[in-house]
């Protein structure tokens, strides 16, 4: 570079690009804007290291003697700029230059940052570029303009109408529900009116305030000079009623919301309705009725009650106790009793506290008998009734009498029999009736409700999977039918068959006979026309009977049904090894398990051989993915067979009724064909299927035959990105991240290609790769640690532990400079045997982190289970830091619980300095991410560690 002029004078006279060439170039690098200066022939004469940086730019090819062709054509190698605009841009701006027209334009470049770009013409012919970061600038620009719109379009999509006014009366904005509500002119309602010209134009079209227009000005006039916020109802052109509010704003304006309440003052009519109702309905009721506060203290009461206890209207009033209720019922010659009022109070005190509201029996002095009830409220205090049960004690005792006449005749009936009246209650029943459902005769007795009884039938458990009250609702039910046989399965297996007959005067008789015998043998029959004799699954014909109407359901009622294939993976291998004996013990073995993981209402099927289908309704396909995934994990692990060890496993076709078709034949179709892509996966998998499966199939087939010998072919590489403390900005180690390179399809993602590697296996002998050539390349480092991911497949295949060491010792790699990444899934497939697992690598002095978390289930039990070095936060939540509250809030959480537990956390994916000042006032111990530096070959670490420790020098 051309060093400072020293003459002063021949500075001044020196002009153009010779005198900017002479400016001091350490300077120009410490500018906050880039620099870029050409001559006459469009060769760079100037440039600053700002500039070379703003727009990544080599320092090798954009320097003094490089043509501006040449550097637009590395901005395009950037992609900074696209190839097609590059002509097209260039001859623009010479034409600008050339015409001595200096001119600005903004730039979005390849890594999102946002420039400004000023080209200024010098006089000899040459030109100048100034560049300014201007990211932020444009970010809150976007921003502020998103804030705009969404008031903009929350006040044209409120459903109230707004209209607010100024400090001198006049309006502001109003919304459109404004101008609807009142069909108003927005040519007349707009900024700038003054208030008192918009109430008259409101009057115009029809409103009516409910008073003189004069008298409605001067109030609102009154209400804005007072700041009174009081609500006013005012009617519509449309006879609609319209509440509005007005809300005082500090510089003296004011904004007024319109609410159209029609509905709710009718509502508040119908409920003042019903009130008078309920009283009404309180006063003519039979029995006597009171409600009473959580003190025992009388809140209202019916005039039943009052008469029943011989008590006045003034020795009722609200707030008296139930003692002294009590105490005046007796003095009046109600009720005689042995007990005084407070051992009745105690007595109704213990009923309420354990919520006992069965009848208690009240002889009154006239010989009347009351029932009396306690009911207890959610809210605290009771309600308690009282019934006159005279007449029916009466009738019960006459009841009693006649059964005693025929009990004799009864109790030898080879058939139970009950007859009940016409309230359900018992009249009488015989021994058989007793005997054959085994209830107490203290319970099944003259006077006792049936609701009764089969509540207590149900809690000594006699009918399963019922209550009470759901076997008495459903037994109502079928006798307002009328007369009818039912049939009712017992818990020990007895079928009784339930016969109704109407009695001439009201009332049923019921007689019941044990018909186990006669149903089993037609039930077996019946059963072996459809279902598979090996397993006792129901058959194809009785598959498909069932998939035929679940279809029905699913065209005619909505929702959906899966219907799963499953195959066993190596079946034929079973029956070749063991026999044909073991391979049916294994089939009856898949369908118990089938059975067990399905729903109630679910059909599982054998259509033959090692073939097996299952009908499932529920929410699609979710339900079918979530049960295919337990059983591919469940039959993936058989028991020993012949006592020896069998490996099988299933694949899964899914399709789903109606999005695949609601023809049966289509949908096994579909069916097969995802089972056929599960089986191309590498067997012991689940899919769903997808139209163009057949060539996705093949798609995959490929790609996986690639991978086979990606290994072999050395097509596989490592980068590494380095990991930083917060605390001293030191350098602590690298992550290693693997990259395959495919020959013809270029860089393959690893979130395409690490799954398939899981699926098929191929992951044990990658991941040893990995790991190998990870602790090899760390083995030459300074003192930093080495992170290496593992997947779960590794920890089921043997011989990890054993590897990991194998590695070290191969690498001379210190065992604690080697970190283990570990994922929830690696736990949470098979947690105890990983814990062990983890804990051996422990024992070598590895370290283990915890990786991707906040992203699973982020089970604390883990944390417990075993003591990780480090919780890794994974970077989703710190991307979205800016935006999402919930990011933020698991973020500290996460950090809070590693510095509880004494566990380092490192945030994952910290790209700005925002996010690392964030991270690091939540309590981060570490940082990972492109702010520190982007994953690099094993080529660059050394130059990585050199830069990052001269900025901690610097820091």
């Amino acid at each position: 570079m051309t060093s400072i002029c020293d003459n002063e004078s021949g500075a001044r006279h020196d002009e153009g690009p010779q005198a900017l060439v002479g400016l001091s170039q350490l300077a120009l690098d410490h500018m906050e804007q880039g620099v870029c200066v050409y001559d006459a022939s469009n060769r760079i004469v100037l440039v600053n290291q700002r500039y070379l940086t703003l727009f990544n730019m080599s320092a090798e090819l954009v320097r003094v003697g490089t043509r501006y062709r040449d550097v637009l054509a590395h901005s395009v190698a950037l992609g900074n700029i696209q190839a097609a605009e590059v002509d097209a841009l260039y001859a623009s701006r010479i034409a600008l230059i050339a015409a001595g027209k200096p001119f600005r334009t903004r730039q979005t470049l390849a890594g999102g940052l946002v420039i400004t770009l000023e080209l200024k013409p010098l006089p000899d012919g040459g030109w100048m570029t100034i560049c300014d970061d201007v990211s932020r600038l444009a970010r809150l620009e976007t921003e502020l303009q998103l804030q705009t719109e969404r008031s903009q379009h929350a006040l044209a999509h409120m459903s109230h109408g707004l209209i607010m006014y100024d400090a001198n009366s006049r309006v502001v904005v109003c919304n459109e529900r404004f101008l609807h509500f009142y069909d108003l002119d927005p040519d007349i309602v707009k900024p700038g009116v003054a208030h008192q010209d918009v109430v008259e134009h409101w009057m115009s079209r029809g409103n009516l305030p409910g008073m003189p227009e004069n008298e409605f000005q001067d109030l609102r006039v009154s209400d804005v000079r007072t700041r009174n916020p009081r609500p006013i109802l005012v009617t519509r052109f449309d006879g609609r009623k319209v509440q509005a509010i007005s809300r005082f704003m500090p510089d003296g304006g004011w904004v007024t919301v319109h609410e159209d309440v029609t509905e709710r003052l009718q509502y508040e009519e119908m409920l003042r309705q019903q009130n008078f109702m309920l009283d009404a309905a309180l006063e003519n009721m039979a029995h006597g009725l009171a409600f009473y506060d959580s003190d025992m203290r009388l809140r209202v009461c019916n005039t039943t009650y009052r008469k029943i206890y011989r008590l006045s209207l003034d020795e009722t009033r609200p707030g008296t106790h139930l003692s002294e209720l009590v105490e005046r019922s007796i003095a009046n010659g109600a009720f005689a009793t042995e007990y005084s009022p407070q051992q009745i109070l105690e007595a109704a005190r213990a009923r309420i506290a354990s919520r006992d509201d069965s009848p208690m029996r009240r002889r009154m002095v006239n010989n009347t008998v009351i029932s009396v009830r306690y009911c207890a409220l959610a809210e605290g205090g009771f309600v308690a009734t009282y019934e006159d049960i005279t007449e029916r004690e009466h009738a019960v005792e006459e009841l009693s009498e006649q059964y005693r006449r025929f009990d004799a005749a009864l109790n030898n009936m080879s058939q139970g029999l009950c007859m009940l009246d016409s309230s359900l209650h018992v009249i009488v029943c015989n021994r058989r009736y007793i005997e054959m459902f085994g209830l107490s005769p203290d319970v099944a007795k003259p006077g006792v409700s049936m609701r009764e009884i089969m509540e207590h039938s149900c809690d000594i458990g006699i009918h399963v999977n019922t209550t009470g009250a759901r076997l008495y609702a459903d037994y109502v039910e079928r006798l307002r039918e009328g007369e009818h046989t039912l049939h009712r399965h017992l818990s020990d297996g007895r079928i009784v068959k339930l016969n109704h007959k109407r009695m001439e005067h009201g009332g049923w008789v019921v007689t019941y006979e044990d018909v186990t015998e006669r149903h089993k043998a037609q039930a077996r029959v019946a059963h072996m026309a459809q279902h598979d004799s090996l397993t006792d699954l129901p058959n194809r014909t009785l598959f498909r009977e069932k998939m035929g109407e679940g279809l029905n359901q699913v065209a005619i009622a909505g929702g959906a049904m899966a219907v799963l294939c499953f195959d066993l993976d190596n079946f034929k291998t079973v029956n070749d090894r063991l026999g044909h004996a073991a391979g049916d013990r294994l089939l009856r073995w898949v369908a118990a398990r089938l059975k067990e993981n399905v729903g109630e209402h679910d059909t599982v099927a054998r259509l033959g051989g090692d073939e097996f289908a299952v009908l499932q309704r529920g929410p699609q396909p979710q339900s079918a993915e979530r049960l295919a995934r337990r059983l591919v994990e469940i039959i993936g692990h058989p028991p020993p067979l012949e006592s020896q060890s069998i490996h099988v496993g299933v694949s899964v076709g899914i399709a789903v009724a109606p999005d695949h078709g609601l023809d049966a034949d289509e949908l096994m179709k579909c069916a097969d064909l995802a089972l056929y892509q599960a089986k191309a996966r590498g067997r012991g998998a689940y899919q769903l299927f997808e139209p163009g499966m057949e060539e996705e199939a093949r798609s995959r087939h490929a790609l996986e035959h690639d991978l086979r010998g990606a290994l072999e072919a050395n097509e596989f590489h490592l980068v590494f990105q380095p990991q930083v403390r917060l605390d001293t900005t030191e350098l602590t180690g690298f992550e290693a991240l693997l990259r395959w390179k495919h020959p013809s399809r270029g860089l393959v993602s690893p979130a395409e290609f690490i799954p398939l590697a899981e699926e098929n296996g191929l992951i044990v002998p990658i991941g040893e790769w990995v790991l190998r050539s990870a602790c090899a390349t760390a083995a030459s480092w300074p003192n930093v640690t080495i992170a290496v991911n593992l997947s779960p497949v590794q920890f089921r295949a043997r011989g990890l532990v054993a590897m990991v060491t194998s590695a070290l010792a191969e690498a001379g790699l210190p065992p604690q400079r080697l970190e283990l990444e570990v994922t929830e899934t690696a736990l949470l497939d098979d947690s105890e045997a990983t814990i062990e697992i983890l804990h051996q690598l422990r024992a070598l002095g590895v370290r283990v982190s915890l990786d991707d978390f906040g992203v699973g289930y982020s089970s604390l039990s883990y944390l417990r289970k075993f003591p990780f070095d480090r919780i890794k936060i994974d970077r989703s939540f710190v991307g979205t830091l800016g935006e999402s509250p919930e990011s933020v809030a698991i973020v500290r959480t996460i950090a809070s619980l590693g510095s509880v537990l004494g566990v380092e956390t490192t945030a994952e994916g910290v790209e700005t300095i925002e996010q690392l000042d964030f991270v690091r006032e939540c309590g981060c111990t570490a940082v990972q991410g492109y702010y520190f530096g982007k994953p690099c070959p094993a080529a660059e670490v050394g130059r990585t560690i050199e830069t990052l420790n001269a900025v901690r020098r610097v820091a």
